[in-house]
C-alpha cells in the first residue's frame, strides 16, 4: 500500500502540478487502458496526456498549485489510494486504482471555497 500511495504522489508531484515536459512520465506510471471517470479527460493514457498538455498550459491561476495546500491526506487500502488535498480556495479528493505499480483508474471531486474560482477540469 505504500508503494501505492508513492505512485500517487509521484504523479502528482511531476504530471499534475509539474510541467508539460514531465508528461513522458505518464508511460511509466499510468497503465495504457486507464479508466477516468472525469468526464473532462480523455481514456487511456493518450486521454490522460492530452488533458495535462491543455491543463499544463493555463496560466498558473487556473490550475492546481500545492503552495495553496493546508492540509494533505493520503489513505490507502488495498488497491485503491485517496488523496484528499485541502486548500486555501477549496478541496479536491482523488481517488486511484492502482495495480503492479501503474495507476489504471481514476475519479475525483472538487469542492471550491465559497467565493473562489475553481480549477479548470474539475
Amino acid at each position: 500500500m505504500q508503494r501505492n500511495k508513492e505512485v500517487v504522489e509521484r504523479f502528482f508531484l511531476e504530471i499534475a502540478t509539474g510541467t508539460i515536459e514531465n508528461l513522458s512520465v505518464i508511460d511509466e506510471l499510468v497503465a495504457e487502458d486507464y479508466i477516468q471517470h472525469n468526464p473532462e479527460a480523455g481514456q487511456g493514457r493518450e486521454g490522460l496526456r492530452e488533458f495535462f498538455a491543455h491543463i499544463l498550459s493555463l496560466p498558473q491561476s487556473e490550475r492546481l498549485d500545492p503552495s495553496k495546500t493546508v492540509q494533505l491526506n493520503v489513505v490507502a487500502e488495498g488497491d485503491l489510494v485517496v488523496r484528499q488535498d485541502i486548500q486555501t480556495d477549496g478541496m479536491l479528493i482523488d481517488i486511484f486504482r492502482v495495480r503492479d505499480g501503474l495507476l489504471v483508474e481514476h475519479w475525483d471531486a472538487y469542492r471550491r471555497a465559497p467565493g473562489a474560482k475553481g480549477i479548470v477540469g474539475l
